[in-house]
């Protein structure tokens, strides 16, 4: 029955992270009509109505309505189980929350949700970062991003790298964090909801700012993110962009801007009933406060804040706050007041693993005891040395080191006051030590030039500067020819040593204010500036030339050329993504024609056809346009249907139906196979459920043995389809059993013990490896069609010949055989004689969409009994 409920439902759901307040005024306003009969509407409306509630702070309110639901289906007890954990979460029992989100995830992957298990799992990590258990938190998210590549779902996806990005920052793995955010920076272009993927993408760039001192740039990229989240409607994303904006205004010393964000936040959360957001807010409320000389009213905001950061069982704000209370007492010459929150806080900084808050505490605590108890100052300071060491500040532990050896210490005074120079020069290492990881981010180890993220972020402002003043910009692109060769023949040091001196030659053809990059293996990349077009293609063939005379490599002569291509602002591209697309095209033509330099002709209609060819496919799955046909299999003897294969097919609004052999390739090469096929096991599994028993055969890709959880798709599409497994065959290549053996023997024994059988398909081409097809557990062989057609073109008497080979091949290993590509009577009845039990072409039936096992009859039937 079609619920009348439906659309307005439908949008109280979208709006219901951005807009919670609103989704429970239309979900109550629903749930006054009259019902509308249809069975799910009711348990639908009240689950929805208890999220909203809950996301509004109105917790009491969102239990009551979760205590009216009686789940009926799979969905309705997921978003049941995972609604429970959030209210037992906000109650502070973390525990209880912890179970339910266990239970929600796995019922979720038990009926084959996998947008709702990563949404389940993507609040769990948040509460197991909170808590302070951050290798399970990156576990679980580790499964969210591969739930949410296999959906397809890009906002999804830039989302759980994102709080990925989170947890590194806090580990202090900050170029793990700068790759991951480059990945999700680099998926926007596909994203379906760009503002919403963009606010994560900003917030977490603040984040890695703020986690290496540029309190500047990270205020930037909040106030950026505020705005995003501002035009989006997104009130919860308002409030934390709006707290983060104003830390980083505090940080910063603009105490007026940084108390207008933090009470337009504090006001916001209350609102909600977020209680995080509250006590952050209050915690630096209490710090602008303390700066005011308003000690009470900081110690009032600060125990709220702590109180608040207690209850929600977060550690990284009781962290926050407790240490932020510690050194305000202690800027306040109240040390008697400092003691028992820092104590508090080392020990749950142990707890948690929380290495800097570690190091922060061991140093406030020195400043405590450095005058009452020098020696008790002496031994934090020393274990602050040792975290610093852990956080990669080598020069910090080596001054430790020269410093405890030069000094004659004759008292405990003394010892003080040599540990104040400790602490200083340790301060000053950390600072040396910070800016290291910088220049590490933004500059190539080997040559010391700029890498691609600090040449995209110059080249973007060299483009406003041309837009502004009408400065010339070109982007050239330099590939070293045969640069493998030397690296083979001079060895990796070899090649190193002749990488640094093209470098250097190259940075002496520089002009003022351009710039050299190395962007990979042997690709640098040129910013050119100048008045016309026709002077900085000049400039590329000058830094061309420069690379004619030899290099001496470990003493030996060695002759280098290269290609470039070069693209211009604005007439190729106007941003810097354009250009650098624009000047990689050109490079690629001036390699294929064999010239030195390639200028940008626009692509050409072939290249465009194939960008709009990749485009359109990779929307494909998205927007719905492939479809499977379906083929039978044949009992070679009596003629009875024993199963059918599923073959993909794909049709474009604009490019209409493409073959399988154009699309394919383009599919494996991109790695969408993936998606594609976890979304063909899905739907050939549901087909197959209603076949009464007649089993379904799908190939299988080399790409989803190697990235994805293959088994946990199979196993999804079994339960999520109700078809049983004996019912459902998988056709392998031979090649992919000797690219990756080990990983895919243990995948074919997970299957084998699901109960699935597999198939190697093209049999008799290729490796033909008797020994690994002895010990791989496989069912059958699919025998390549080109011994079918041989039948046809008259080289008979040899293609009988491989054909009883392979049969008698596979009677001794207990295997049944499958020909496939018969388009003939009598070639039905030749394979027939040979042995062969399985059939399937043309002659049978072609491909259809439509095919059933009650619609369809194989033709010759009564010639095969």
């Amino acid at each position: 029955m079609t619920c009348a409920h439906d659309d307005a439902r439908q949008h109280a759901e979208q709006i219901l992270k951005t807009d919670p307040a609103g989704s429970l005024a239309i979900t109550q306003a629903l749930l006054s009509d009259p019902p509308c009969g249809a069975p799910d509407c009711a348990a639908d409306l009240r689950l929805l109505a208890a999220d909203a509630a809950i996301r509004s702070g109105q917790r009491d309110l969102g239990s009551g309505y979760l205590a009216q639901v009686t789940p009926t289906t799979a969905r309705q007890r997921v978003r049941a189980l995972l609604l429970r954990a959030q209210l037992a979460q906000a109650a502070g029992q973390v525990a209880q929350a912890a179970g339910y989100f266990q239970r929600s995830a796995q019922a979720a992957r038990d009926e084959g949700l996998g947008a709702e298990e990563g949404d389940v799992l993507s609040l769990l990590a948040q509460m197991q970062h909170r808590a302070g258990k951050n290798n399970e938190a990156l576990e679980a998210l580790a499964r969210v991003l591969a739930l949410r590549q296999a959906d397809g779902d890009v906002d999804a996806e830039i989302r759980a790298l994102c709080n990925q990005v989170i947890i590194l920052n806090s580990q202090g793995r900050l170029r793990e964090s700068l790759e991951l955010l480059e990945t999700a920076q680099q998926r926007l272009p596909d994203s379906q909801d760009p503002l919403q993927s963009a606010l994560h993408v900003h917030a977490n760039l603040g984040l890695l700012h703020e986690q290496t001192g540029q309190y500047g740039d990270a205020h930037a990229q909040f106030k950026q993110a505020l705005d995003v989240a501002q035009r989006a409607g997104n009130q919860p994303g308002s409030i934390i962009m709006a707290l983060n904006a104003g830390m980083m205004a505090h940080k910063l010393g603009h105490l007026d801007e940084a108390a207008t964000l933090l009470t337009s936040a504090l006001e916001g959360a209350r609102e909600m009933g977020s209680t995080n957001e509250q006590s952050t807010a209050l915690q630096t409320l209490g710090m602008i406060l303390a700066a005011q000389g308003r000690g009470q009213e900081a110690a009032e905001a600060y125990r709220e804040a702590e109180s608040l950061a207690e209850a929600s069982g977060d550690v990284d704000r009781q962290l926050e706050i407790l240490l932020g209370r510690a050194e305000h007492h202690l800027n306040h010459q109240q040390p008697s007041l400092a003691e028992a929150p820092l104590k508090r806080a080392l020990a749950l900084a142990e707890q948690a693993e929380r290495t800097r808050e570690m190091l922060q505490a061991h140093e406030l605590l020195a400043r405590l005891y450095e005058d009452d108890a020098p020696r008790e100052a002496i031994a934090h300071l020393k274990s602050a040395a040792r975290l610093g060491d852990l956080l990669r500040d080598v020069v910090l532990a080596q001054q430790a080191r020269d410093l405890t050896t030069q000094a004659e210490l004759s008292g405990a005074r003394r010892e003080v006051s040599h540990e104040r120079q400790l602490r200083l020069a340790s301060e000053q290492a950390r600072t040396d030590a910070i800016a290291a990881l910088e220049r590490e981010r933004f500059y190539d180890d080997l040559t010391g030039l700029p890498n691609r993220l600090l040449m995209r972020v110059l080249l973007s402002r060299a483009t406003e500067q041309a837009a502004r003043d009408g400065q010339g910009v070109s982007v050239a692109i330099l590939d070293i020819h045969r640069f493998k060769q030397v690296n083979d023949a001079l060895g990796p040091a070899g090649g190193d040593e002749l990488l640094r001196a093209v470098a250097e030659r190259l940075k002496t053809g520089l002009g003022q204010g351009e710039v050299l990059a190395r962007t990979g293996g042997n690709e640098f990349v040129v910013l050119l500036l100048g008045e016309s077009v026709e002077s900085r293609e000049a400039r590329a063939e000058t830094l061309l030339a420069a690379l004619r005379e030899n290099f001496r490599v470990h003493g030996l002569p060695v002759s280098v050329q290269g290609s470039l291509g070069v693209a211009h602002h604005t007439q190729d591209g106007t941003d810097p993504d354009e250009l650098l697309r624009a000047a990689h095209i050109a490079l690629d033509d001036a390699r294929e024609q064999g010239h030195a330099l390639g200028r940008y002709q626009g692509g050409g209609q072939e290249r465009q056809a194939t960008l709009h060819f990749e485009a359109a496919l990779a929307d494909a799955l998205n927007q719905g346009e492939f479809d499977l046909h379906y083929q039978p299999v044949i009992d070679a003897v009596n003629g009875e249907i024993r199963g059918a294969e599923a073959l993909l097919r794909w049709h474009n609004p604009d490019l209409g139906f493409r073959s399988p052999a154009e699309f394919i390739p383009v599919l494996e090469r991109t790695g969408l196979i993936v998606p594609v096929g976890a979304w063909v096991l899905h739907e050939a599994c549901r087909r197959a459920s209603t076949w009464g028993g007649v089993p379904v055969a799908v190939n299988l890709s080399a790409r989803q043995f190697q990235q994805g959880d293959l088994l946990g798709t199979v196993r999804s599409a079994l339960q999520g389809s109700g078809l049983p497994p004996e019912c459902l065959k998988l056709e392998i290549t031979e090649s992919l059993m000797i690219q990756s053996p080990e990983r895919v023997q243990e995948i074919l024994l997970g299957l084998r013990q699901m109960g699935v059988q597999v198939m190697l398909d093209d049999f008799g081409t290729g490796y033909s490896n008797l020994s690994l097809l002895r010990n791989i557990p496989v069912s059958g062989l699919k025998i390549d069609r080109s011994f079918v057609t041989a039948l046809e073109r008259g080289e008979n008497a040899s293609a009988q010949a491989m054909i009883r080979t392979i049969v008698q091949l596979s009677e001794a290993l207990g295997l049944y055989t499958v020909a496939e590509g018969v388009e003939h009577a009598d070639e039905h009845g030749l394979l027939r004689d040979l042995g062969v039990d399985l059939l399937q072409g043309y002659h049978f039936a072609r491909p259809s969409a439509t095919w059933s096992p009650e619609s369809h009859r194989p033709p010759g039937v009564g010639a095969a009994v």
